[in-house]
């Protein structure tokens, strides 16, 4: 009976051990596909908005992270908290995986004392969203929301400078891309509208979050 009660725990220690070592593979994956991510959405605001290109901006817009959101917990309380890249691969088999919707986070320094007019925002934003947007969609990703966020004001050692980010529905980044009719102007107006709605992650100059934020 020990001997039976020996072989028994060992299988469990074993089954355990194996699980542990593959959920720390597939953790160092996902955290690998989000890293390639972004860089390939770098790439391609680099290419549309980095210095040389019109965009007025010093540096080009840059990828602050890639947060993962919970559809499912969304959808039944509300605001949901922001992971750390690590739930979630698009075209993933497991229902985490299919709960799971990422929130691309853009970081616009915009080398300023006051931010700019809203008009002037919005055509960034809009700049950012036609540049990432068909990375992700090719990627087959899904995306909750884009969150642009825009630095500006003195900052050093005693002074931060402020951050305030605009939202956008993945939605309206596609009919960016889909109707020629449809630009910042147009943005700027569905933004403003959607704002105003509890139910959409749609957002007009709100205070950046930091990872430890729950929305």
């Amino acid at each position: 009976m020990p001997g039976s009660l020996v072989a028994v725990l060992g299988v469990v220690a074993a089954f355990l051990s194996g699980l542990s070592i593959a959920m720390v593979v597939r953790h160092r994956r996902r955290r690998h596909a989000r890293s390639e991510l972004a860089d390939a959405l770098d790439d391609r605001l680099a290419e549309a908005l980095g210095p040389g290109t019109g965009s007025h901006l010093e540096r080009s817009p840059a990828v602050r992270r890639i947060a993962v959101v919970d559809a499912d917990a969304e959808s039944r309380s509300g605001p949901a908290g922001e992971g750390d890249g690590s739930a979630g691969e698009g075209g993933g088999s497991t229902d985490e995986d299919d709960r799971a919707m990422l929130v691309p986070i853009v970081r616009v320094d915009l080398e300023t004392t006051d931010a700019p007019g809203m008009k002037i925002i919005l055509e960034y934003v809009a700049d950012v969203l036609e540049a990432i947007h068909p990375e992700l969609e090719a990627r087959d990703e899904r995306v909750h929301r884009y969150d642009v966020e825009f630095t500006f004001g003195p900052g050093g050692l005693i002074v931060a400078g402020e951050c305030r980010r605009v939202s956008v529905a993945p939605e309206l980044a596609a009919r960016l891309l889909e109707d020629e009719r449809y630009g910042a102007f147009e943005l700027r107006r569905d933004v403003e509208r959607a704002d105003r709605d509890d139910d959409s992650p749609t957002a007009l100059w709100d205070d950046c979050r930091s990872s430890a934020d729950r929305h």
